[in-house]
Formats: structure tokens, sequence, C-alpha cells
């Protein structure tokens, strides 16, 4: 029988600075969603007022994101691996279901950027806070292609749970990046639907790198 790759962890490059660097994807569990709640704006951004506002956004997202995940956590309806959250689906269809995903690097403490999703009744992926690090976001430290990939990551574990739609909400400040990503009009909200979920999932096993 041929060897199965699991879809994560995954393993992809980065730009760091002017050279490509390897990360790696994963589900998160409560130790990572927790270690988020500790980011901090860069000093270096007080004289940045714009950069300052967008690492303030990531930390924000990040408590944010685990706060809700606690009420998940505290329900037993947080999966801390795609097996956990297969066997969710299985127990109740149409149940609600998250899930936090993290991107790390040995190069990098702590978690570069990660994501709270959520698998609704209907069985979509709803993407409640996306974000990267605030020394990423704010361009302390130079490292691009993050937050990307961990788009295209969400979008190859609903393309393993056969999700017909990826969607979430869009800031004024995000909005530029899903329009950029998806070649759509995006206001408020974005919307990813079943063919291009296989495409930009594609584009991620292309760039598959071992963990």
């Amino acid at each position: 029988m041929p060897k199965v790759t699991p879809i994560v962890p995954i393993g992809f490059a980065v730009l760091r600075g002017e050279r490509s660097a390897t990360v790696t994807l994963d589900f998160a569990d409560n130790a990572d969603v927790v270690s988020t709640t500790r980011w901090r704006v860069p000093s270096e951004l007080d004289d940045n007022s714009l950069m300052q506002s967008r690492a303030a956004d990531a930390r924000e997202f990040a408590r944010l994101a685990a706060k809700r995940w606690r009420h998940y956590r505290d329900t037993d309806t947080a999966a801390r691996s795609l097996a956990d959250l297969q066997r969710m689906i299985s127990a109740d269809p149409q149940g609600e279901f998250c899930f936090h995903i993290k991107v790390t690097a040995d190069w990098f403490p702590g978690s570069l950027g990660g994501a709270m999703v959520r698998r609704t009744w209907c069985h979509h992926l709803m993407i409640d806070f996306l974000f990267v690090h605030p020394r990423i976001c704010g361009k302390v430290t130079p490292v691009k292609g993050v937050g990307i990939e961990i788009l295209r990551a969400i979008c190859l574990i609903a393309r393993a749970l056969k999700c017909k739609r990826v969607w979430g909400e869009a800031t004024l400040d995000s909005a530029p990046f899903y329009h950029r990503q998806l070649h759509q009009l995006v206001e408020d909200h974005f919307h990813i639907e079943r063919p291009q979920i296989a495409d930009m999932a594609d584009h991620l096993e292309l760039e598959r790198l071992t963990p």
C-alpha cells in the first residue's frame, strides 16, 4: 500500500529578508493558543503610527481568538488535530467545532502567526481570525508569505473535509489582502468556493517541504 502523506503538519517556505526560510504549519493546542496572548506591540514602532496600529490589531485578534477558543475548549468542541475534527463531525454532523492553526520555525520564538477557524453546522469553514505576529505585520522582522500560506492551509483542510465553502469577515485593513489573494471584490466579507479551494490547496501541496 502506498504511503499517504498527512495533510498537516506541513512545511513550506516563506521569505525571510532576501532568503527563503522553512516554516511548519500545524494544529495548535491550548498552550500554543495561550502563548499568543503574550504578544506585544514592538517599541520600535512608536514613531510609525500605521505599523503600530497594524501590530496592535494583530495582538488584539490573537487575544480575541484565544478568548473564543476557551469557550470551545471548555465545551469539548475544540479540535487539536484533523483526526479530532473528523471524529467530532462524524459524531455530530451538524455540530459547530473550532480549531486553531499555528505557524512555527526554529529561527523564530513562538508562533509566526495563526488562525481560529470554525466548522459550521452546514459544513463550511469560517475564518474567525487570521493574524501574523506583531513584529512581522509591523515589518520589524522582515518575513513575508505567512498570511497567504495560512489561508491556503485552511483551504487544504477544507478540501480534506470536503467542505464546499470557506468564508470570513474582512476588516478595512485586511480587505486588500483578501482582494489580492482571491481576485474578487472584497468588502466586509469574502468567500472561497470549492474550485478555488482546490486551487489554493494544490498550490500549497506543490510547495510542501518536509517539516
